[in-house]
């Protein structure tokens, strides 16, 4: 019998790999770098030119604790590396710069053994930059160092002789809804979806998005549907007959037409239990006010 601990740990790998299943497009990830990070290089990514690294960093020492993403992204004619990790946890990670430095080591010395292999170790080498990213989703604020040096010992001590670099931070929680629904994207309506606490929070946006969801391309549609669909059976689990009828579609193409019948589906059902909930509860009252006379 599984522990609340793994049941806990399964859901929270459930969680990782379906942000891993939609940011795996390369589309989705420039559409999260152009939608999060305001940075003046982001303008100049091409998407034909971004190439996913397939080779996972995952230490052994954080075994289990994330999902990484490496992309490759020609600028300017140059190599840069992007390393996204995917923290879904609730818990903040204060060993974050430590854990970016060992996975960024660990990407050049893969793309060194790559290098030694075809041109062997010419003197104008360069390693190619590589931009760390943390995608988190916890409830609780980030609190943890952006900078690697502000987690070293008396570092104000110390200038420029120290090792530093400061990881970009996307803060799913931390945007608004008003800001989420005026992006009418995609990376937009996973962040909106994934904030909700409770059924009816989820069934208003959900409603609030049916317009931008039916406005995107049709591969970007399938591609968000199918997160619905994962992240729906976690967070509404007394509607699974629904949502096992909308998954097994899935596997032929899931539609917008399909994803509003379910949601009505879901809406009726609720519904129908409050208005037994009303009954429950009138009757109660009524046994109630029959013992005090």
């Amino acid at each position: 019998m599984g522990t609340e601990s793994d049941e806990r740990q399964s859901i929270h790998y459930r969680h990782d790999t379906s942000y891993r299943f939609l940011l795996s497009s390369k589309k989705l990830f420039v559409e999260l770098l152009r939608s999060f990070v305001q940075k003046e290089w982001v303008d100049r990514i091409d998407e034909t030119n971004v190439q996913e690294i397939p080779h996972s960093f995952v230490l052994q020492d954080f075994k289990r604790k994330e999902a990484d993403l490496v992309y490759r992204v020609k600028l300017n004619g140059q190599d840069v590396v992007f390393y996204l990790l995917l923290e879904m946890q609730s818990t903040v990670d204060f060993l974050m710069p430590y854990r970016l430095l060992l996975y960024q080591v660990e990407i050049w010395r893969y793309l060194m053994k790559d290098q030694e292999k075809t041109k062997g170790k010419p003197k104008a080498f360069r390693l190619p930059p590589i931009v760390p990213i943390v995608l988190y989703n916890g409830k609780r604020r980030w609190t943890a160092s952006r900078q690697f040096r502000q987690l070293l010992a008396n570092e104000t001590m110390f200038d420029s002789e120290l090792l530093n670099f400061e990881y970009l931070l996307i803060d799913v929680a931390r945007y608004t809804e008003k800001e989420l629904l005026a992006l009418s994207n995609t990376i937009g309506s996973v962040f909106l979806l994934d904030q909700t606490e409770d059924q009816a929070e989820l069934l208003n946006r959900l409603d609030k998005l049916m317009h931008t969801i039916q406005q995107l391309p049709e591969d970007s549609q399938q591609q968000l549907v199918a997160w619905m669909a994962n992240i729906l059976s976690q967070k509404l689990p007394e509607n699974e007959p629904h949502l096992r009828e909308l998954i097994q579609n899935e596997k032929g193409g899931v539609s917008v037409m399909g994803l509003e019948k379910t949601l009505d589906a879901i809406k009726r059902e609720g519904r129908r239990e409050g208005r037994r909930e009303g009954i429950r509860e009138g009757m109660r009252e009524g046994m109630r006010e029959g013992i005090r006379e």
